[in-house]
């Protein structure tokens, strides 16, 4: 794949309308209201019972699997393969090995223990009308008993992280005895987002960029101290300080509502709508794609503090117009606006460099050019039997390639020509890193006038070695070492193109050293490099928050990946 300009709007139109349910599996969920009314409710549901059962119980838990010692990937089945029974409170999985959910429902009086609920997608399902309820089509009970489960996995979810807190060292232990942590910053709780029809895309890179600790250090700063521009000669400096611009400041005010603790649910409408101002398309409350909302969010940010630094710089000379500027004022501010885009929080965090090298088979002329990115995209090959990740980053930036292309001839003559060579090889590394990686798994391919979906698992790492896919000139990178990431966050997209639905695991854990000095290079060894993996992973759905283990997050069908620079 040819990466293109990680901040052009002319992406293509990736909208995916989401029909009716028709089962209750989690990969067919959508965020559609839809259902029916079901004559089985009044029998079928029963909150008290629920109560009594869930809150004696293991939470998010197939209690026959617990029962039977039944393990699911070395983990026993939990999280978003859970049906909770709203006539008893029985917890049980959906598993197709298992499907202990359904055997409890055809043991026992089948009219009576029919009707379910979902833990990951929170739909409602009746067995015996094979359909998908509305909490709004049908008896206050249900919209009750949904009511009750929710607020008991924010509950449940909380007390897990508390005990996981305390049982922490170091960083952790500080913060709960009333210290601060490392870099004078504290854990980011896990909170969920309210749903606001259809915007799972949308919660999922949400939570992922609220627990980007660089991201949550710069934009406090920007919004508290400015832009500090330096540019020699002359040897002086100017402070830029203004009101950021409307979606930057709602973004700071929900990265600073997602740090509160003790409330509720996050309402992310003010950010959502600030962001459908500046890009229209994500009106109407359909389904999108989340990479494109990614892309949008950080680049509309991007073009608010760029023209916000320019801005500032005009002032600091009082604002000059090209006819009231002499040469020099001319050049100081050019040089200043340089070095201000330099200083944009969006770049600083997110925005890296390939060099794409393209070599004539022919006549071996090498052109090469080099392109900004913000993500990285791997495409999904569909005819291996099994895919590493590492084979699709080798695939993508190293292996070269043979095609057709157009290299531009030399010109020491005045008219411009171009050559077509039927034969070249291409290549394409990073040539610069920034510390935040984010790769795409390209799940999502256009098929004639329709769109179709990858399912294939890919293996991902939780510590990545980017070394080998950077160029010589990659900055402060020697040779013989190591450039480590790791893992802290993922969207995945579950279900079809008709019936999709967005969620997040996200990773809590303390923040890392930074100072002002360059530094090289990291070259963690095998110690080093798991010690940095602690931490604790959250399962998020919407309002769902759920700690899970590992393994699951190893196991989900990644679609972005979130990667932080080792330190």
């Amino acid at each position: 794949m040819r990466l293109k300009d990680p901040f052009s709007l002319k992406a293509a139109d990736m909208t995916k309308r989401t029909n009716k349910p028709r089962k209750p599996r989690d990969e067919e969920s959508s965020d559609e209201v839809s259902g029916l009314t079901c004559q089985h409710v009044s029998k079928a549901v029963d909150l008290n019972s629920v109560k009594k059962a869930v809150t004696s119980s293991m939470w998010s838990m197939c209690s026959d699997c617990l029962r039977e010692r039944t393990m699911i990937d070395g983990e026993p089945a939990s999280g978003h393969d859970i049906l909770v029974c709203l006539k008893c409170g029985f917890q049980g999985c959906s598993q197709s090995e298992s499907q202990h959910s359904t055997k409890h429902h055809q043991t026992l009086h089948p009219e009576s223990h029919c009707i379910t609920i979902s833990l990951g997608t929170w739909k409602a399902w009746c067995f015996e009308c094979n359909e998908e309820l509305s909490t709004h089509c049908n008896k206050k009970a249900l919209a009750q008993t949904l009511d009750f489960l929710q607020k008991h996995s924010v509950k449940a979810a909380s007390d897990a992280f508390i005990s996981y807190l305390r049982e922490e060292p170091s960083d952790y232990a500080d913060q709960s005895r009333g210290k601060s942590p490392v870099n004078n910053s504290t854990l980011v709780p896990v909170k969920g987002i309210n749903n606001l029809g259809n915007t799972c895309f949308f919660n999922a890179v949400m939570q992922n960029l609220s627990q980007t600790h660089m991201l949550n250090d710069l934009i406090q700063d920007v919004k508290e101290k400015g832009h500090k521009l330096k540019i020699c000669p002359p040897a002086e400096s100017n402070v830029v300080r203004s009101t950021p611009e409307p979606l930057t400041s709602a973004m700071f005010l929900f990265l600073h509502s997602m740090k509160e603790s003790g409330k509720g649910p996050v309402n992310p409408k003010t950010l959502f709508n600030q962001l459908c101002q500046k890009a229209p398309r994500f009106k109407g409350y359909q389904q999108q794609d989340s990479q494109e909302l990614l892309h949008y969010l950080l680049d509309s940010m991007r073009v608010e503090e760029t023209k916000r630094i320019k801005a500032g710089i005009l002032k600091s000379f009082n604002n000059p117009t090209e006819k009231t500027a002499d040469d020099e004022t001319k050049r100081q501010v050019k040089a200043y606006g340089k070095e201000g885009v330099k200083m944009n929080f969006v770049d600083r965090i997110f925005v890296g460099e390939l060099t794409n090298t393209i070599m004539c088979e022919e006549c071996e002329h090498i052109s090469t050019v080099k392109e900004a990115f913000i993500d990285i995209s791997l495409p999904i090959i569909e005819e291996r039997v099994s895919i590493s990740f590492n084979f699709l980053l080798r695939y993508l930036l190293v292996l070269p390639k043979y095609d057709n292309c157009v290299l531009f001839a030399p010109l020491h003559t005045e008219k411009k020509s171009d050559k077509v060579y039927t034969s070249a090889r291409k290549q394409m590394l990073i040539s610069s890193l920034p510390p935040v990686v984010t790769l795409h798994l390209k799940r999502f391919h256009q098929a004639g006038m329709n769109l179709r979906k990858v399912n294939r698992h890919v293996n991902f790492p939780l510590i990545l070695d980017l070394a080998p896919f950077c160029s010589a000139s990659c900055k402060n990178l020697v040779a013989g070492e190591r450039v480590l990431y790791s893992l802290y966050g993922i969207v995945e997209h579950s279900g079809s193109m008709r019936g999709g639905h967005y969620t997040a695991y996200v990773k809590v854990r303390s923040p890392q050293r930074r100072t002002e000095q360059p530094q090289r290079r990291n070259l963690a060894g095998p110690r080093e490099a798991s010690s940095a993996t602690q931490g604790q992973w959250v399962y998020v759905s919407d309002t769902n928050v759920q700690t899970v283990p590992e393994s699951r997050v190893l196991n989900s069908q990644a679609y972005l990946l979130f990667y932080e620079e080792m330190l």
